[in-house]
């Protein structure tokens, strides 16, 4: 899972050999040890935790001391008790900065939530103890700098250091000249560079108010070359996640206002806070976008990318044409995920707020802590465990829910599948915490009767279609769920569901076992449950709720205040019709579904019924997604719903930026100017970002012409051919080209400028670069194509039935023959040389694709 915030130094400590007790020169490896270990110890109480949040956090320990660092993380470890990984890095060159590299890259992949940095420096040794910044919250414990960038590779000469430099500086979205340079190398670099920001030193820190971002630097004899980039953690509020808010009357006015607005911020750098809160003054139109992510970089990126109509994983548009409140959808059992609420605990006081009330609330009813699950801690129940696993994710759900409240998002109508109708109910206000909890809690533990004798399958047909086939099967296989047109599952004895999984595979009908259940609902073997049942789930409470609660145990809405002990003994046994309660709701005139989930399961299946019924402008949208758990993908879920009309509140996003107003360019009414070229809105862009933008432009128009689903896969200074590029589709790249620049371009560009990287800088050219003046002896061969596309217009104009067409056509097989017979005379790489080479059919599709001559 990875983490793209912040990592923040919380802890440092260094030590000479008189203050560790030991003289530097010892040989003694015991010593050398102890002294790595009372450092790593120092860092910690500097940071002011307890040894037991590092135990419970999965604390990792990296060290490197110079060709002898043989164990010493392992012995940290042991003394600290850690369970973290340990890593010993036994190098002599650029140990200390590569130790700290590997340890922050440790805390972005999610696989700790700690991690010890330490090294022998001088005639001492140093520890940094790290985590995320996103931790901070939780733990109260303040950030020392930031590691905003850093990097490590093999650089012998000046050249190759630079570029390590450079890889150091772009992960901290920084440019050369963006930062000041530490005299001091190594981890002792990295350690006076924190301190002085602690003590407010002048002389090294450049005075009062914030620092500018400081590299610090580590160069071995045989080449490596390490580069840390450290900042003041008073910048973090500028690496803030933020949504930077775009509208306009249509597609082409939301580019230009995209393209004005990176004109604007590039002339007058503003604050991201600052840009994206003025953003939010403008009232929206129809047409929108949301550029999320942290920093000037992110945010100029992503304005530039919606100028020139390109795709970004943190650009989401759409048009508001969806409802303004949308349905709550909470699925029951496949959605959960390792880790899939730790960042948000961490990161978001709703979330957090919400979970631990509901942890509260499942404490009087089970033995075990439901923020111990959520967080792995030692000794915690394992989530699979259908007893934990439900409540689990039910307070992930309910607490989700009040993450979208939070940003004005209020539901329209509520509906759950299986357990997560009482997620549905308790957001409804048909709930109360306490009967929610005990309900999931009670009922999860009587599942655990029924753990090992049955299990589920999806399958992917209709209901009509299983219940033909489910003539042929045991009758103790089932029909759990109707989920939507083409979407059933099954419940039964494992081997019998195994049988059938393959059988249905084998006639190419999508059918799946899914994973992790091990237990069976919604099908006859709950009946030996029912007296159980019905006496751990009361008392119930229920009372009416003013949000719509659609049932999946009849498929209608239903008042609230029926939801009864009788109801929910229903709820674990009867067939989940959710098919049957989205057909109400898109009848009743819902149009926008937002799964509140870890990870979306049911969105398909909604699709796929407003299809059944017609209906066309339907946004099914989700929450978090598997992996992704953190607070960029509520913010893009967010701008999501955003984009497709919902009412949004940003203003939970700006929590702790206190920005500053600023004034936006007096942005032209684009209502006059809908139809502004891509050439245009290029133009307006700063004159830095106009290459990428052409180059971008070539490389989409490649990926439509060769179909190749990706624009990585073009090298900038790969030859066409090698590429695949035939004579046919270079006339379609050039049309697609023609189309968006707007340029007269002859048939064979592609030919002409025989590389994406020569095409595109042929491109900016043309368009960008003045030319009044430059008066140049037309080519034969540029007139002749000249002439061919006046031809192709006047044959565009005539008649398929004229009585010349016969003489047009034998006239233009003349010209072929004619070009043919010149090839031997012809100039190496010329026009008249590329004609030759051509058989008839690559001849015509030169002149041009729409001719259909034959």
């Amino acid at each position: 899972m990875r983490h793209e915030g912040p990592i923040v130094v919380i802890g440092v400590a260094g030590l000479s050999g008189h203050d560790a007790g030991v003289a530097r020169d010892a040989a003694d490896e015991q010593a050398a040890g102890e002294r790595m270990v009372e450092a790593a110890r120092a860092a910690v109480e500097q940071a002011g935790l307890g040894l037991d949040v590092l135990r419970e956090g999965r604390t990792a320990v990296v060290t490197g001391a110079g060709g002898r660092a043989t164990g010493f993380a392992g012995r940290i470890a042991a003394a600290l008790g850690l369970t973290g990984a340990s890593i010993s890095l036994d190098i002599t060159d650029a140990p200390a900065l590569t130790a700290l590299h590997l340890a922050a890259q440790s805390l972005r992949s999610g696989e700790c939530s700690y991690a010890l940095a330490g090294a022998e420096l001088g005639d001492g040794v140093g520890a940094l103890l790290l985590t995320r910044e996103s931790g901070l919250a939780s733990t109260g414990a303040s950030a020392l700098a930031v590691v905003s960038g850093s990097a490590v590779g093999h650089a012998p000469a000046q050249d190759d250091r630079a570029r390590v430099i450079g890889q150091a500086l772009e992960a901290a979205l920084l440019g050369p000249g963006e930062t000041a340079t530490q005299s001091v190398g190594g981890l002792a670099g990295v350690i006076e560079t924190v301190l002085a920001g602690l003590t407010g030193d002048s002389e090294r820190s450049g005075g009062p108010g914030p620092r500018r971002p400081t590299g610090v630097s580590e160069f071995g004899a045989d080449g490596t070359a390490a580069h840390v980039v450290l900042d003041d953690p008073r910048t973090m509020t500028d690496r803030t996640q933020l949504p930077w808010v775009v509208s306009a009357l249509s597609p082409q006015a939301l580019q230009a206002r995209a393209a004005s607005l990176a004109v604007h911020l590039d002339a007058a750098p503003a604050a991201p806070a600052d840009a994206a809160h003025a953003l939010l003054t403008v009232p929206p139109a129809r047409h929108r976008a949301v550029v999320v992510g942290a920093g000037r970089a992110a945010m100029r990126q992503g304005l530039r990318t919606l100028a020139t109509g390109g795709d970004a994983p943190h650009l989401v548009r759409g048009t508001a044409s969806a409802s303004r409140r949308p349905v709550f959808v909470f699925p029951g059992q496949g959605s959960q995920w390792i880790g899939m609420a730790v960042e948000l605990l961490d990161s978001s006081e709703v979330f957090r707020d919400s979970v631990h009330a509901c942890a509260e609330a499942l404490s009087e009813f089970v033995d075990w802590s439901l923020i111990d699950v959520l967080r792995e801690a030692p000794g915690a129940p394992p989530l699979r465990r259908v007893d934990v696993l439900q409540p689990t994710l039910w307070a992930t759900m309910v607490s989700l829910a009040e993450v979208w409240r939070s940003y004005g998002v209020e539901p329209a109508a509520v509906v759950g599948h299986c357990y997560g109708e009482i997620a549905a109910a308790q957001v409804a206000g048909g709930l109360d915490l306490r009967d929610a909890a005990r309900l999931l809690a009670r009922r999860s533990r009587a599942w655990l009767r029924l753990v090992g004798k049955g299990t589920v399958i999806s399958v992917g047909t209709s209901a009509q279609d299983i219940t033909s086939r489910m003539t042929a099967w045991p009758d103790a296989v089932e029909l759990a769920a109707v989920n939507g047109p083409r979407s059933v599952a099954l419940s039964g004895p494992p081997d019998a569901l195994d049988d059938i999984v393959a059988e249905l595979t084998a006639q190419d009908v999508y059918a799946k076992r899914i994973p992790g259940v091990e237990t069976v609902g919604h099908c006859s073997q709950v009946d030996t449950l029912r007296e159980h049942l019905l006496e751990v789930l009361r008392p119930v409470s229920p009372r009416s709720s003013v949000v719509p609660f659609h049932s999946t145990v009849d498929g209608e809405q239903r008042d609230t205040a029926t939801l009864d002990t009788d109801y929910w003994y229903l709820n674990t046994r009867s067939q989940v019709r959710f098919h049957d309660a989205v057909r109400s709701l898109l009848v009743a005139g819902h149009r926008t579904f937002i799964e509140v989930s870890p990870h979306p399961l049911l969105g398909m299946s909604i699709e796929d019924t407003a299809a059944e019924l017609g209906i066309g402008d339907v946004a099914v949208l989700g929450t978090l997604r598997r992996g992704q758990g953190d607070t960029h993908r509520v913010l893009v879920s967010v701008a999501e719903a955003y984009v497709r009309g919902v009412d949004v509140d940003w203003s939970p996003a700006f929590t702790g930026t206190n920005p500053r107003r600023i004034d936006l360019p007096a942005l032209v009414d684009f209502t006059t100017d809908a139809e502004a070229s891509w050439a245009d809105r290029v133009r307006a862009l700063p004159e830095a970002d106009r290459a990428d933008a052409v180059a971008d432009l070539v490389r989409r128009a490649l990926t439509e012409v060769l179909a190749s689903g990706s624009t990585d896969v073009f090298e900038a200074g790969t030859a066409f051919k090698e590429m695949g590029l035939s004579s046919l589709s270079a006339v379609q790249l050039r049309n697609r080209l023609r189309e968006f620049t707007g340029l007269h371009l002859p048939a064979t560009i592609a030919f002409d400028h025989p590389t994406p990287a020569a095409l595109a800088r042929h491109l900016r050219t043309t368009l960008f670069e003045n030319t009044e003046g430059r008066q140049h002896p037309e080519r034969p061969e540029v007139a002749l194509l000249a002439a061919l596309e006046q031809a192709d217009s006047a044959l565009e104009r005539l008649s398929a039935d004229s009585d010349l067409a016969g003489q047009i056509e034998e006239r233009l097989k003349s010209l072929t023959d004619r070009v043919k017979r010149m090839g031997h005379a012809a100039p190496e790489d010329s026009a008249a040389d590329r004609f030759a080479s051509a058989d008839d059919d690559e001849m015509f599709a030169l002149i041009e694709e729409r001719f259909g001559i034959s």
